[in-house]
Formats: structure tokens, C-alpha cells, sequence
């Protein structure tokens, strides 16, 4: 029979609330958050072992998910619930799991072509979108430079619809992401307001890495240094930009167009 817990006041579950509110919890202690059926099961196609599951039985009948046997089950009653969800509309099950680190290593063993750096962005729900993105698009390696958000955010999670966990992510100093890039044959395009050249004037007929940057300040002045070349997005209404998001997966796809989506 599951553990059942009623009380706000027990300690796992104050645990939990710390680990989604505070990053620095969850670097301190290794784990991250996951909330929803869906985000949970991508999670475990894709590696992660859940350590806990926290399911309110009102909602959902924990015995069609399939959880490794290792995996402790907890159930709480609907105050509980409410407090450890931090989504709107629920799906009445919390999930918590260990931080994997990904090792550009291990990574570059595999064939990489299509690289997407997120530059110094700040929100976690354009973080999301933009790896929702990529898992669409089929980007090969994400990485984060300039860290300005914490990538196991909840929202961050929630935001990408679990596709957080179908991308390969590395945090990587601006230097060491640029030798990487170099050395192994990729050319870099920096989206840029002051670009001359609109993103779909490039051949992208090589490795390919795009950089988005942040929200309010584009991609820093390193970037833009050594980017190959800037590109920009024609806008044709008032606005001068377009959502971080919304920019990236228009780069993104452009370069699968040209490879008639059979990168």
C-alpha cells in the first residue's frame, strides 16, 4: 500500500515546495521538479529515473503509469495537493528526479549539425518554448551561455511541454562554446536587429549554429564578434522584433526547409 500524507506541516512535502521555489535548492541538493503525466513519462523514455511521485488519487489513478519499481509513491489529499502544484490546471501528479548533467563529450561522440546557443535569456517560459521548438525541429545540441535563468525552473519545464527532456542542453562559458563550435566545423550566425542580411538570404549547406540572445539586449557584444555572420528577421508592421521564441523557431526551421526537413 502507498505512504499517504494529509499534513502541510510534513517534511517532504515542505521539501518539495522548497526544491520547485528556490534554485538554489535544487543546485544545493541535485534534484528538480516535474509536474504532469506527460512531462513525467518524457522524462522516463528519455533516462531519468523519478526518485518520488507525489500523485492527489482524487485526480488521477497512479496504477496506469508505468513508474520503475524503485520509485517511492506518495499520495496527499486535495489541500495538499494544492499546494505542492504550481499549475493552473492540473493533472494531480508531481514528480521529483535527479539532476543529469550532460557532457559535451559524450555528446559530440554523436553527429551534430544543428546547434541553437541561447544567450543570456532571462524567462523560463520563453526557455521552454524555444526548446519546444527545437525539439520540432530537430536541433541536435542547445546550449546556454551567459545563464541568466535556471534551466530545471518549473516553468521551464512545464513550458516546453516536456520536450526539456528530448533536448540535449549544456551550459558552456562563452570561449569554450565558441572553440567547440570552431572545432568542429560550424558556422555561427548571430540574430541581430542591425543585421543586414535577412536570416532566409544564407545557405546553410554546413553545421549550422544560431545564437539567440536575450530578451531585451539580443546576443552580447562576444557574439556579435565572432559570430559569421548577423541576421535578422524583416519586420513589416510598428513592432521591431519578435519574441525570443517566436525568432528562434523561424531560424530554426528555415534551416530545415532548405534540407527539405531531411537533415
Amino acid at each position: 500500500m502507498n505512504k499517504k500524507i494529509t499534513s502541510l506541516d510534513n517534511k517532504e512535502i515542505k521539501d518539495l515546495i522548497k526544491l520547485s521555489n528556490k534554485s538554489k535548492i535544487r543546485r544545493e541538493s541535485g534534484f528538480f521538479v516535474i509536474e504532469g503525466q506527460r512531462e513525467l513519462e518524457m522524462a522516463i523514455n528519455n533516462g531519468y529515473e523519478i526518485e518520488k511521485i507525489f500523485y492527489n488519487e482524487n485526480i488521477v489513478d497512479i496504477n496506469q503509469i508505468d513508474f520503475n519499481p524503485n520509485t517511492k509513491i506518495i499520495a496527499v489529499n486535495n489541500d495538499v495537493y494544492s499546494k505542492i502544484s504550481f499549475r493552473n490546471s492540473t493533472e494531480g501528479i508531481v514528480g521529483i528526479t535527479q539532476i543529469k548533467k550532460n557532457s559535451i563529450i559524450e555528446i559530440n561522440q554523436k553527429k551534430i549539425n544543428l546547434v541553437l546557443i541561447l544567450d543570456g535569456i532571462e524567462k523560463p517560459g520563453n526557455i521552454g518554448a524555444i526548446l519546444r521548438s527545437c525539439d520540432a525541429s530537430n536541433v541536435d545540441l542547445v546550449i546556454l551561455t551567459n545563464e541568466k535563468c535556471d534551466i530545471y525552473n518549473p516553468n521551464v519545464i512545464r513550458s516546453s511541454v516536456g520536450t526539456f527532456f528530448s533536448n540535449k542542453i549544456v551550459s558552456m562559458e562563452n570561449e569554450s562554446a565558441l572553440n567547440f563550435l570552431k572545432n568542429n566545423g560550424f558556422k555561427i550566425y548571430g540574430t541581430s536587429l542591425n543585421a543586414s542580411k535577412k536570416y532566409n538570404s544564407i545557405s546553410y549547406n554546413c553545421s549550422t549554429a544560431i545564437i539567440s540572445g536575450s530578451e531585451n539586449n539580443g546576443i552580447s557584444e562576444f557574439w556579435s564578434k565572432n559570430s559569421d555572420e548577423l541576421i535578422k528577421i524583416p519586420m513589416l508592421g510598428m513592432a521591431d522584433s519578435l519574441n525570443v521564441s517566436v525568432s528562434s523557431a523561424i531560424c530554426l526551421f528555415e534551416v530545415n526547409r532548405q534540407f527539405k526537413f531531411n537533415r
